[in-house]
C-alpha cells in the first residue's frame, strides 16, 4: 500500500446524484405525455480511487423519489459512504488500510455536504433516517469527511447525466485518466 517512494495510497471519492427526470426539459414532439413515476427517480452515482486510480464505481436509480435535490444528492452520498466502508474492510482484510485521516468524499451540492457536517436534522426532517450513515461516519467513527467540490470537477457527474455533451465527457475522462500529481 506504498508507492515506489515510500508514501502511502490514499482513498478518496466522488458522489454525484441528478434530480428528477432527465428529458423534462427536451422539446418533444407530443404537446403533452405520460411521465411515469420511475422517470422521475433520480440517478445517483459514485466513484472511488485508491492511489489515484478509480477502482470503483456505481451508479444507480433511487427506490424512492426525492423531494429536492440535496436530498438526491444526500442519498448519493450515503450510497458512497456505504461503498468506502466495503472497501475499507477489504483493505483491512488485505493488510493494506493505513487510515491516519478519514477518506475524503467530494459532493458537488452544498446543502448535501454541510447537511452531512451537521447533527442537526431542522430543515431536512423529510430525509430517510437511514441516510445518517453518512453522519454516523463523520462524527462517531471518524471514518470519513465530506467536502465540496465544483460540479464540472466531479468525475461522479458521468454516472448520473444521461444527456451530456461530448465537451463534458472529455473533461470527466481527463479526470479520471489523469495521475494524482497532475
Amino acid at each position: 500500500n506504498k508507492t515506489a517512494s515510500g508514501t502511502h495510497l490514499s482513498v478518496f471519492a466522488f458522489a454525484d446524484a441528478n434530480w428528477g427526470p432527465q428529458d423534462a426539459s427536451l422539446p418533444s414532439s407530443l404537446t403533452s405525455r405520460e411521465i411515469l413515476l420511475d422517470e422521475t427517480k433520480s440517478i445517483c452515482g459514485h466513484v472511488l480511487f485508491y492511489g489515484g486510480s478509480p477502482v470503483f464505481w456505481s451508479s444507480h436509480k433511487e427506490q424512492r423519489t426525492s423531494g429536492s435535490s440535496c436530498e438526491a444528492e444526500i442519498k448519493a452520498t450515503n450510497s458512497c459512504t456505504k461503498s468506502i466502508l466495503w472497501f475499507h474492510n477489504i483493505l483491512s482484510d488485505l493488510s493494506l488500510l493505513q487510515l491516519s485521516t478519514p477518506t475524503c468524499l467530494y459532493n458537488d451540492n452544498q446543502g448535501a455536504v454541510n447537511w452531512s457536517k451537521t447533527i442537526s436534522t431542522k430543515g431536512m426532517r423529510h430525509v430517510n433516517i437511514q441516510e445518517n450513515i453518512v453522519r454516523e461516519s463523520i462524527h462517531v467513527f471518524k471514518e470519513i469527511s465530506v467536502a465540496h467540490i465544483p460540479g464540472p470537477c466531479n468525475p461522479s457527474d458521468i454516472f448520473t447525466k444521461e444527456f451530456k455533451s461530448d465537451e463534458t465527457f472529455r473533461l470527466v475522462r481527463a479526470v479520471l485518466l489523469s495521475s494524482p500529481s497532475g
